[in-house]
């Protein structure tokens, strides 16, 4: 800095210092804009420049009138048009020059003993027509380490000023407010009602009463010129040049100039704390959608086994059905007085098909292609739910992320959603139902096959099952009359029907077991196939929601810790009595 600072004075810069290096390399694993760290090593490096008073207003306000009269010289050019079309620094020199620093910043020194101390800066207007000058004079903003906001008698404290002030205050610097051009009001009470009307809405803005000053600058830039201090007393500005001499001695420029970087650093910290909570929040919308996507999925297989017990039960209806009419078969051909039919084992075999078997086959065949329709139809409906779930996710993604939320974050997540986007639409776009439900009865089948319950073949399972039952039968029957022909006809015929009833139940119930095992089987490693491949899709994004989660809640606490380690620092500036140094 440009003044001696005791020991207490050295600490706190250091302490300073170390805060918003340290939050700017959490800035830097947030992953943001690089501006704001910009505006940090800018604030930090101010800290060991010049007191810039930083004058502000829109355009036609009277800033660089009220420059002017301030150093008695044209220094700033004025109009009725917007002319300052850069940020122009003005400092001690012992020659007017110009050195451009930037394309929108200039360097202008002047032989002026009023700019010893401080360096006075001029900025374009805002509210112009051109935007990039209110943008050059809001991004000068964090460097000033004092405001004085201009303001006009004819037009005084508009919406859009109070807007530009809000936004000067967010960067928590102290403001001056002056109006100007108080000379186009005639009377004193009209004067001291437009004073009184920006003090009221400056303080309903500011949240305090800042200093307010009426000012005829163009008339106490003629009166200085003329050495007429009896007109320059009338014009306002010996009493804003007393303040700025009185309020701005070395201890209170040095105590501002403590306070600019925290104020930076601390509206920068506050905008990230918002762009964290949005973040978060955006996050944890992400994983409830998720948790519900796992709560669907647990919900499907409960629903999977629920719904398969009503296709089950269809399955073994027609197997009970089959029984019972094989029951009522053997009841009336098993029989003494049907003892030569029992001969005929092709009539039997013929009979047994028409009454017992009838369209069975088919019923079970019927049975089970239901039972692959409704798993290929619930199983692509769960997809869709995944759609549903991308397609929320997208939206809130945009309708949430604004501004600098966005960046590496922002990417990666919509990266992942893309992706997860498509997959799901390649899956609904490719999931040709046929040829699944060919999979999956084939799946089946051999499932079946495998168990060792029956050889399919070439045959469909109902035909299969029945024909099981059919040589089943034809088996017994053809016991019933060998051992009628043996001679006893009377004691063994009604014994050899309970017995073939009873195979009969028995092998039906083995048959119906080994049905609902095998395809409850089959079924359940479908499940797990569909939740391996609906698990795999998500996994990246789950992943990116939960590593995001716990990065961002840890920078979270580091801004909090931040914030509040500021507040504490600026609370002891505040209260410093400093006395700079003079003895070395």
């Amino acid at each position: 800095m440009n003044l001696e600072m005791r020991e207490t004075t050295r600490a706190l810069v250091a302490r300073e210092r170390l805060l918003i290096n340290d939050l700017r390399e959490v800035l830097g694993r947030l992953d943001t804009s690089e501006e704001s760290s910009r505006d940090l090593k800018t604030a930090l490096l101010d800290l060991d420049g010049i007191f810039m008073l930083v004058v502000v207003g829109e355009y036609n306000g009277g800033k660089s009138s009220l420059l002017n009269a301030l150093l008695a010289e044209k220094v700033m050019p004025e109009g009725v048009t917007p002319t300052t079309d850069r940020v122009t620094i003005v400092s001690y020199g012992e020659s007017i020059r110009d050195v451009e620093e930037t394309s929108g910043l200039v360097r202008r020194t002047f032989p002026s003993q009023a700019l010893h101390e401080l360096a006075l800066v001029d900025t374009p207007g805002t509210n112009a027509v051109i935007a990039k000058h209110q943008e050059l004079t809001e991004k000068f903003i964090p460097r000033a380490d004092l405001v004085l906001f201009v303001t006009s008698a004819d037009r005084p404290f508009t919406e859009s000023e109070r807007t530009f002030l809000k936004l000067i205050s967010a960067w928590g610097k102290k403001i001056t407010m002056v109006v100007n051009k108080l000379d186009i009001l005639e009377t004193e009470q009209e004067r001291e009602q437009v004073l009184g009307f920006v003090r009221e809405h400056a303080r309903e803005t500011l949240g305090l009463t800042p200093q307010v000053f009426g000012v005829m600058s163009r008339k106490a830039f003629k009166a200085r010129r003329s050495g007429s201090d009896s007109a320059l007393a009338a014009t306002g500005l010996p009493e804003l040049e007393a303040y700025i001499e009185t309020h701005l001695s070395e201890d209170e420029r040095l105590k501002l100039k403590l306070l600019n970087p925290l104020g930076v650093a601390q509206h920068i910290t506050r905008s990230h704390q918002g762009l964290l909570s949005e973040r978060l929040a955006l996050l944890a919308n992400d994983r409830r959608n998720l948790e519900e996507i796992e709560r669907q999925r647990d919900q499907f297989d409960r629903d999977i086994h629920r719904e398969y017990q009503a296709y089950l039960a269809r399955i073994k209806t027609v197997l009970l059905e089959v029984e019972r009419r094989g029951e009522v078969f053997f009841d009336d051909t098993v029989r003494l007085r049907n003892l030569l039919g029992l001969f005929n084992t092709d009539r039997i075999r013929e009979s047994f098909e028409h009454r017992v078997i009838r369209d069975a086959d088919k019923d079970i065949d019927l049975a089970v292609g239901a039972v692959v329709d409704w798993f290929i139809q619930r199983n692509l409906q769960l997809w869709e739910d995944v759609m549903g779930f991308v397609n929320e996710s997208r939206k809130a993604g945009e309708d949430r992320v604004i501004g600098e939320v966005g960046g590496r974050f922002h990417y990666d997540r919509q990266a992942l959603i893309q992706s997860l986007r498509e997959q799901a639409e390649k899956i609904l776009a490719t999931y040709d139902e046929r040829d699944e439900a060919i999979r999956l009865a084939d799946k089946l089948q051999n499932a079946v096959v495998q168990s060792g319950l029956m050889q399919v073949g070439g045959l469909g399972l109902g035909a299969a099952a029945l024909t099981l039952v059919s040589s089943m039968a034809i088996d017994i029957t053809g016991v019933v009359a060998g051992v009628t022909i043996a001679g006893l006809g009377l004691l063994v015929i009604p014994r050899r029907r309970r017995q073939a009833k009873r195979e009969l139940h028995d092998k039906m119930q083995a048959l119906r077991d080994g049905l609902e095992e095998t395809i409850s089987k089959q079924l359940d490693m479908e499940l797990v196939r569909a939740g391996d491949k609906l698990t795999g899709a998500i996994a990246p994004y789950t992943r990116f929601v939960r590593s995001e989660l716990e990065r961002l809640d840890s920078l979270q606490q580091q801004l909090e810790d931040l914030a509040t380690n500021m507040q504490a620092l600026k609370e002891e500036i505040e209260m410093l009595q400093l006395q700079p140094d003079r003895s070395q």
